[in-house]
């Protein structure tokens, strides 16, 4: 294994390899976006249950024709959709036969969740009750065109570009993901990782707080899978340059693995096969990858300060590597984990299993997540007398969930008492 070192980079520079438009669209959604808004009786002045009833009363076709395409008119000033309590109304005005709304909230199901069309008029809409603290995305498909709400100017980004976004009335943005001009930046180094047991290369993003360069000390560390999103989408660098600037964690290193061989291209991703409780994988990063960073980094060595993360297969992989080579990890966090995977291996795994001296984090979503194989894992967890910090939120599988709870996993493993 050779690995290849770049000249320290600044967090304007380091993401060559990751789109820099991706990072600067994703802090773009998540500011300015508060659940302090007008509601939608401030908007349309009536319930929108009363608005409708108004219009299907109306008996002239053009009067109805001026109430929809004034109501139009104020929900596009509004750009966004219209949440009352814990209900909230989908609404589109168009010609077309058919109106669908496939989102979290029944698994993206395109031919779920159908619009109905106010007779006489062109509007349509959908009312669903949510949790009032949850955020979730949804597109609508326009007579089989999948399309972005034109009338909601909230959106969320995703590892498959941008959805819509519904933010109920209590749910709490998180703010440390924003860039702050107070906070001091770290800095982040480009490596190639060139693995002989993997026959690939993969880069490595390595964060280092301001500090690193005035200080001799030796620093714990955070690996987290699917780096490169944890970088761009979820904006992990904010988060830590926060949380250390604000003295909530002692300072981190963050090893960023990107499981693709180039970050430009999806298709080179390997996480389906490395992810999977790969021991290649596991083996990679212990035998060949964690030497050298050793050798260019002073980061701790000792597993009570060794961290490993990520979400959904990178929830699985982290979980398993930290349960095989505890001696290297002693720290682990999943997000949405697919601990489902080959008939919940690994549940059986911990459940059948020793008892070892690591620390688990996990959280899930409640929105057609991981909710019931997470729940599994935390009762295998406790009954082995593991200490657990585990959470659930109204919210589904998508990259705004996960970048939300980064404090948590932050907190809980180098919170400052």
């Amino acid at each position: 294994m050779k690995l290849t070192r770049f000249p320290r980079l600044t967090l304007s520079t380091a993401f060559r390899y990751i789109s820099a438009a991706s990072m600067i669209t994703v802090a773009a959604s998540a500011r300015g976006q508060t659940s302090d808004l007008p509601t939608v009786q401030e908007v349309l002045r009536e319930r929108f249950p009363d608005f409708l009833s108004r219009l299907r009363g109306e008996k002239s076709s053009p009067a109805k024709a001026r109430l929809v395409d004034n109501f139009i008119a104020h929900l596009r000033n509004h750009g966004r959709p219209l949440v009352e309590d814990t209900t909230v109304h989908f609404v589109y005005q168009g010609t077309s036969r058919q109106v669908t709304v496939p989102s979290d909230l029944n698994s993206w199901n395109a031919t779920a969740d159908t619009m109905v069309r106010i007779e006489g008029t062109d509007l349509f809409y959908l009312s669903k009750n949510v949790h009032r603290a949850a955020r979730f995305e949804y597109k609508f498909v326009v007579d089989s065109s999948w399309i972005l709400d034109p009338l909601n100017r909230q959106q969320a980004i995703g590892g498959y570009g941008p959805n819509s976004e519904v933010r109920m009335s209590a749910y709490v943005p998180p703010e440390e993901i924003l860039p702050r001009k107070d906070s001091a930046h770290g800095s982040i180094d480009t490596i190639f990782f060139r693995s002989k047991v993997l026959g690939r290369t993969h880069p490595v993003f390595v964060y280092l707080p301001k500090e690193y360069k005035h200080s001799s000390r030796t620093y714990p560390s955070i690996w987290v899978t699917d780096g490169g999103e944890y970088l761009s989408l979820a904006l992990m660098n904010n988060v830590l340059d926060n949380m250390i600037a604000d003295g909530r964690i002692e300072p981190v290193v963050g090893v960023f693995v990107d499981p693709r061989t180039d970050p430009r291209d999806s298709g080179t991703s390997m996480r389906m096969h490395d992810y999977t409780m790969s021991d290649t994988f596991a083996k990679a990063l212990t035998v060949e990858l964690l030497p050298h960073l050793l050798r260019k980094y002073r980061i701790s060595t000792a597993p009570e300060q060794t961290a490993i993360m990520g979400a959904s297969l990178g929830g699985l992989i982290s979980t398993y590597i930290a349960y095989t080579k505890p001696e290297v990890f002693g720290l682990a966090a999943a997000q949405s984990p697919s601990f489902w995977w080959n008939n919940d291996t690994i549940i059986h795994l911990v459940r059948t299993g020793k008892t070892k001296k690591i620390r688990f984090y996990i959280d899930t979503g409640t929105i057609a997540d991981a909710l019931a194989e997470s729940r599994r894992m935390k009762a295998a967890l406790e009954t082995k007398g593991y200490e657990l910090s585990y959470a659930e939120y109204p919210e589904g599988h998508n990259w705004v969930n996960w970048r939300a709870r980064l404090d948590d996993i932050l907190l809980y493993f180098w919170g400052k008492k």
